[in-house]
């Protein structure tokens, strides 16, 4: 019976003090209905479902906050919601020089691929069309090292960095197949970077002191002529004026080696534009236009256009969003036009 107590004083002791050292955790989440017609496709299920969850925590070192998460959607969670499946992991440390972190979420090139204003879907993704630029899609999935910081050297620029080693597709880290990336990456990075007009001497003053100036660059090699030269940068400007927001991003692509041999591609370009305003803090609209053009080897250059209007309301953590979107050339192809409309319903908790 002795034995018994102490044992037992052990154990109390022992969760006694990992819940000193624990940090904080939480968990968010959202589930999101939605319906979607299009005019010249009739098939498939026009009703979709979609459901995320993320746990987070974070504690204090000596060095800095660290912090972790683990978002993962519906096919973790036993659902057919038409989720893909899988898990996103990410650890950082924030310190005074800024945070680091190993990953395989957060890609620096992804998180400005489209920022021009909008009150629901972004350009590209309202729309029937297959956009196909991919700058942002090659390399967000995939582990990483990152860097980043919300204010450089106090200069208030903002800077992204991501370092993918060794990509090659088929040999990962025993302890999670991480580290994959289609087209046998020898090695990637991304990076961008937020410079304000608020800072520059005479423009922060005046009306567009509220600016901001985003720059975003990846680029991937490969031991394969099917993969080499992968590259794709952006520029994008957003100015705010009370309720309204104004922007406009120009994006280019270089697609692979392999793609220009196999499929005539050369590169792509697209050209974004977005005006957003809020007529109150529940409700807002947006007008988006995406044109983008296909630059093929022989000259010969293919022409895609989407506009949309774009609405959503807010009640409390529940968002009711409404997407109309018209494209022409619809997949780079003369004259196959198509109307895609998009009714969403969101919850977040």
């Amino acid at each position: 019976m002795k034995q018994l107590k102490i044992i037992v004083a052990l154990v109390a002791g022992l969760f006694a003090f990992t819940s000193a050292q624990a940090g904080e955790l939480s968990v968010t989440g959202s589930m999101q209905a939605t319906y979607q017609s299009e005019s010249n496709l009739e098939t498939g299920n026009p009703l979709g479902m979609n459901t995320d969850m993320t746990f987070s925590g974070s504690t204090d070192t000596d060095f800095g906050t660290a912090t972790w998460s683990m978002a993962t959607d519906g096919a973790f969670l036993g659902g057919a919601d038409g989720n893909s499946g899988g898990n996103d992991h990410k650890m950082t440390l924030a310190t005074s020089a800024g945070t680091f972190g190993l990953g395989n979420t957060g890609d620096a090139a992804n998180a400005v691929d489209d920022i021009t204003p909008t009150a629901f879907e972004e350009a590209n993704g309202s729309g029937s069309g297959s956009y196909s630029t991919d700058f942002g899609s090659g390399m967000d999935g995939s582990m990483s090292l990152s860097y980043s910081n919300g204010d450089l050297l106090g200069t208030g620029i903002s800077v992204a960095y991501n370092y993918y080693p060794q990509l090659d597709g088929t040999t990962n880290n025993e302890k999670s197949a991480s580290g994959s990336v289609s087209g046998n990456a020898d090695s990637a990075q991304s990076v961008n970077f937020g410079i304000p007009f608020s800072g520059i001497p005479g423009v922060g003053d005046s009306p567009l002191g509220g600016m901001k100036l985003t720059l975003g660059y990846e680029e991937s090699d490969s031991r394969t002529t099917a993969a080499q030269g992968k590259q794709g940068g952006t520029a994008a400007l957003v100015l705010p004026v009370g309720p309204l927001k104004v922007g406009y991003q120009k994006k280019a692509y270089q697609a692979a080696q392999g793609a220009i041999l196999i499929a005539n591609r050369v590169f792509f370009k697209d050209d974004i534009y977005g005006v957003a305003y809020a007529i109150n803090d529940d409700l807002a609209i947006s007008y988006n236009v995406i044109e983008s053009t296909k630059h093929s080897k022989d000259g010969v250059n293919d022409e895609q256009e989407t506009k949309s209007i774009n609405a959503a309301y807010t009640i409390g953590g529940l968002t009711i969003a409404f997407a109309d979107a018209k494209t022409s050339n619809s997949g780079y192809v003369k004259d196959t036009d198509n109307d895609t409309r998009t009714l969403s319903i969101k919850t977040a908790f």
